[in-house]
């Protein structure tokens, strides 16, 4: 019995001995877990953002600064972008998504939404990405395809900064701007339309380009099934470009949307002009803003078919004198379409005008001018007879870059051009 016991105890000392190492094993495994979880959240790293639950609107603001020279718009868009926070304190967040893709100087590219926390809007950086070409196809459509998988809403909406000129084919020359200018790179208005219409699920209720020239029948042509609405000046934009602080609540409303952005844009620099040569500090230079809706733009096509071979053939060279000329740069791109129709048809009283007028009131159902705008290539210059469309009037060597570059467009044969001689 004697031995019995003792060996008992023998036993459980032994057995208790194996569970207190057991649990001294099991305690140094549960303080490395806990350990590592706790270097794990010290670390810094990116964190994947949460897509949020569906909205009425989200509006991609697509900014290119970094220009690689001294055509350099980092500096402003800076500004521009504190301005769309202030603007975004009169937008009910819950209804609303403002991304901006920022690429600038000196810096990486980000993905930032403007949003509300505790009442405040707060500049939340979603995505870091190792430098990249902003006009690149493939780049371009991953920030949309990305925006829209984390902000997915009702409707779209489009801005766009940075240098441009209009239909212009993009070259590797720092004058030459096209869509966009990153680092003397540009964009052609063909590739800015592949992008646009495969990755938006649907056509965007609007297109702001606060960049120069843009506001051109081949632009807005050839981008007709991306867009309903295009906003944007046919001429060179305010150094500053758009006052975000009024705009950005437009960006944001239903009922003539596009027409209270232009409003919103031209009002304000209205307000301050006085004609004189303005700076970016001060502008007082004026400013030219209009609308375009895309549905007419197909009958707009076909009524213009109808009269330009009409009146010119055999490459006629037309006259431009007394036509608004809208860019001042050795290009020479950009004129006034509705006085190109005029100078052709004689005016108001030609019947072949006033059916090809018609049309046109239904293509640009909004257009606001100072008496003068400026030019950085030309200072201050009249804006007498701007109707707020510009086009491209052929000249030249029929076989120059130009002409060969503008029979690629969708407009060049919609438009007539092809009939022409041109």
């Amino acid at each position: 019995m004697q031995f019995c016991i003792s060996y008992f105890f023998i036993f459980a000392s032994s057995l208790m001995k194996n569970i207190m190492k057991k649990i001294k094993i099991y305690s140094v495994f549960l303080c490395l877990i806990v350990l590592l979880g706790a270097c794990h959240d010290d670390e810094e790293g990116p964190v994947k953002p949460e897509p949020r639950e569906q909205v009425g609107r989200t509006v991609l603001v697509y900014i290119v600064g970094d220009a690689g020279d001294v055509n350099e718009l980092s500096t402003l868009f800076k500004t521009n972008f504190s301005d769309m926070k202030k603007g975004m304190e009169e937008v009910d967040y819950s209804k609303c998504n403002l991304v901006v893709y920022s690429e600038m100087v000196n810096d990486v590219p980000h993905l930032i939404s403007l949003k509300k926390q505790n009442g405040k809007v707060v500049a939340d950086t979603l995505f870091t990405y190792s430098e990249q070409n902003p006009l690149a196809k493939e780049v371009m459509s991953s920030v949309i395809s990305q925006t829209i998988n984390y902000f997915s809403a009702d409707s779209y909406g489009f801005v766009f900064l940075s240098h441009s000129a209009s239909w212009l084919p993009a070259t590797n020359d720092a004058n030459s701007r096209s869509i966009g200018y990153y680092r003397k790179t540009q964009m052609n208005i063909s590739d800015l339309h592949d992008v646009l219409f495969s990755s938006f699920p649907k056509p965007l209720k609007f297109i702001l380009f606060d960049s120069c020239f843009m506001q051109s029948a081949e632009v807005a042509y050839e981008l007709r099934d991306c867009s309903e609405c295009f906003i944007g000046s046919p001429t060179e934009i305010p150094g500053p470009g758009a006052p975000y602080e009024v705009v950005v609540p437009e960006l944001f409303t239903e009922t003539d949307l596009a027409v209270n952005i232009a409003k919103a844009y031209y009002n304000y620099y209205e307000s301050r002009y006085d004609g004189t040569y303005p700076t970016n500090d001060n502008w007082t230079g004026g400013v030219a803003i209009s609308v375009i809706r895309s549905t007419a733009l197909d009958e707009f096509a076909r009524v213009t078919k109808e009269l330009l071979p009409k009146y010119i053939q055999n490459h006629m060279v037309v006259d431009k004198t007394g036509i608004q000329r809208y860019d001042l740069t050795k290009e020479d791109a950009n004129y006034d379409f509705d006085g190109l129709i005029r100078a052709l048809t004689g005016g108001t009283e030609n019947i072949d005008y006033v059916a090809w007028r018609e049309v046109f009131n239904k293509v640009v159902v909004y257009s606001e001018t100072t008496s003068k705008n400026f030019s950085s290539s030309g200072g201050m210059f009249s804006m007498k007879g701007a109707e707020g469309l510009s086009t491209y009037i052929p000249s030249g060597d029929l076989d120059s870059k130009m002409n060969n570059f503008y029979r690629t467009l969708q407009w060049y044969s919609a438009a007539g051009w092809d009939e022409t001689g041109w």
